[in-house]
């Protein structure tokens, strides 16, 4: 039984569903929800004994990696200045052999600038709070599913390493960790127990870093944006690599960014030599079904939204993106990078 529409739109390098290709099906998604909800408030609102028999769309989940992209919330004030918009779309070296000029955009979320881009994996689902087919929520509520997801999906890629992320939340939105330097694979094999977020000597032995970023907008209950989880992308060294040394992450002057890789292997692994490799790839593949998962279990949902459930413009948006990501349609909406 599929109880979560989970629409993986294509993210492999060198070609990157561009931001607004994610918005786009997003889009849609929130527009067939916000219709079904007029629709049904007509209804009852009707001297008509008729009552509307549409179903009701199912809880949907985006997964994505756009190309690089510096999104602007709604605390940002006022439009950049043209020198530091020039700093932010200068070339962004992303691995060995390819550079994107990074996009701008506004984003309908709060806080300052933030960055999305390869080694990161982006979720948004979309879903109504007071939906029918699962338990509601409120706006706080909501906030907190995405983090106690994330943290219990993050906990769950890495607990077959023997070792265990303990992602924690604080005043501040998103996914925090303090975990030592050397990084929980080493620390396990020297026989040390990792620290976790209660642990005395991690507070005075490691700093916060976000490794997950939280950012939502929401129109009468139905959600847009999401999560943005690192997992291994440079969040150290010079800014021609490291996207992160551009902007004020959140407008968080003291607190620093980190990746699921670093956090595995040690702070050494946050450089460009030890991003994009094989072994987050395949984290992020376990991490793009585990999220899904944790979140689908949290949800409760209570019937199989999907089977009575049909959209026909969806399934050939989906269609499209996925031959575009191939080459074999025209079109824009994917981004290959700058030419050497």
């Amino acid at each position: 039984m599929t109880l979560l529409q989970h629409i993986r739109i294509p993210s492999t390098a060198p070609r990157f569903p561009t931001y607004a290709l994610a918005v786009e099906l997003q889009t849609h998604l929130q527009r067939r929800l916000l219709e079904h909800k007029a629709a049904a408030a007509a209804s009852a609102s009707s001297s008509s004994t008729t009552t509307t028999t549409s179903v009701a769309p199912p809880p949907s989940l985006i997964s994505f990696t756009p190309p690089p992209t510096y999104t602007l919330g709604r605390r940002q004030s006022g439009p950049l200045a043209p020198a530091e918009e020039q700093r932010l779309r200068a070339p962004l070296r992303v691995g060995p052999h390819s550079q994107y000029a990074p996009e701008v955009v506004s984003a309908p979320r709060g806080g300052l600038a933030t960055y999305h881009g390869p080694g990161q994996l982006v979720f948004w689902p979309v879903i109504d709070l007071h939906s029918p087919h699962h338990r509601h929520f409120t706006v706080r509520d909501y906030a907190c599913l995405l983090e106690k997801t994330t943290i219990a999906a993050l906990a769950r890629v890495t607990r077959r390493s023997g070792s265990e992320l303990k992602g924690f939340t604080t005043d501040n939105p998103g996914v925090w960790v303090r975990h030592s330097a050397s990084g929980l694979l080493r620390d396990t094999a020297a026989g040390a127990a990792p620290p976790t977020s209660n642990s005395p000597s991690a507070i005075t032995t490691a700093e916060e870093r976000k490794i997950a970023a939280l950012g939502v907008h929401l129109r009468r209950h139905v959600t847009g944006l999401g999560v943005a989880v690192n997992i291994n992308m440079p969040v150290r060294g010079p800014e021609a690599s490291n996207p992160w040394s551009r902007i004020v992450a959140c407008g968080l002057e003291d607190k620093g960014v980190t990746n699921l890789v670093a956090e595995l292997y040690g702070a050494d692994h946050g450089g460009e030599e030890h991003s994009y490799s094989a072994t987050g790839q395949e984290l992020q593949d376990e991490l793009r079904q585990a999220w899904a998962d944790e979140f689908t279990e949290r949800l409760l949902v209570k019937t199989d939204s999907l089977r009575d459930y049909q959209d026909e413009t969806l399934a050939a948006m989906i269609t499209s993106f996925e031959n575009r990501a191939q080459g074999l349609e025209s079109g824009n909406g994917f981004n290959s990078g700058l030419e050497n």
